[in-house]
């Protein structure tokens, strides 16, 4: 409340779930996190990283958007750019798509349907060539600890499966990304 989700967003709390799922950290050990989604994505989340944990997909850190993270300084909901820097993996949060604020577009993170996983390493280039959060694992799709490298990975077939589409495949890629 008062951060990712305030009066006006365009889904009400009653249609969020908070979804918590264990997943394999950096470090190798076994942690458990949460995400908040769109009710009607609740069991697709849950499976997929749920397959990703079979997988030892590493994933940096997984915490809803909320407080520890700051307001968006470029509109509504919470910091999306201090998430990304830090390489938090989320979901729901009341926002401008990324990089086109002036647009005041709700992004599908501000409905609940969309999933952000390890921003560093699965980066998100915005119209106009910025990258977000950094580029150095643009220029390093190969496979590797918690990357997103090609439509054909296991990885991605997590989400894919369960009927998400990956923004990798986009004109401007957002790695990161899954929705539906």
């Amino acid at each position: 409340m008062g951060y990712s989700w305030t009066a006006g967003c365009p889904v009400g709390r009653s249609q969020l779930r908070y979804v918590r799922v264990n997943f394999w950290g950096f470090d190798g050990r076994r942690s458990r996190g949460a995400l908040v989604v769109n009710a009607s994505i609740a069991p697709q989340t849950a499976a997929a990283f749920t397959r990703l944990y079979g997988l030892q997909f590493r994933i940096r850190q997984m915490k809803p958007m909320d407080s520890r993270w700051g307001r968006n300084p470029k509109g509504p909901g919470a910091d999306d750019y201090a998430a990304m820097r830090a390489d938090n993996t989320s979901a729901f949060n009341c926002r401008y798509v990324g990089g086109q604020e002036s647009s005041k577009a709700y992004s599908k993170h501000a409905y609940g349907t969309a999933i952000d996983v390890n921003d560093f390493e699965n980066p998100y280039v915005a119209a106009g060539g910025t990258v977000y959060p950094d580029s150095y694992f643009l220029r390093r799709r190969g496979p590797a600890p918690g990357v997103f490298s090609s439509s054909g990975s296991a990885a991605v077939r997590a989400f894919t499966t369960q009927g998400l589409r990956w923004g990798g495949l986009w004109s401007e890629p957002d790695y990161q990304h899954f929705d539906r």
